[in-house]
């Protein structure tokens, strides 16, 4: 079982994959940032499901990481 991530550790994968807000919103299916201004500020609930597609993406950021070295 995958450990619930933290707002402040959404935000910090968020920031390392390089993407904005607006493009965070848009890979998760939403349509404004909003809701990812909610996620990083704890105001709403980071879901299961929201912590695996960000380890999937985390760990797809990584391959591509180690495939240029």
């Amino acid at each position: 079982m995958t450990k619930q991530i933290t707002p402040h550790d959404f935000r910090a994968m968020r920031m390392k994959l390089g993407l904005s807000q607006q493009k965070m919103a848009e890979l998760l299916g939403y349509n404004t940032r909003s809701m990812i201004c909610r996620l990083e500020s704890g105001s709403r609930e980071i879901t299961p499901r929201m912590t695996l597609t960000m380890n999937l993406l985390m760990e797809k950021h990584d391959d591509k990481l180690e495939q240029r070295t």
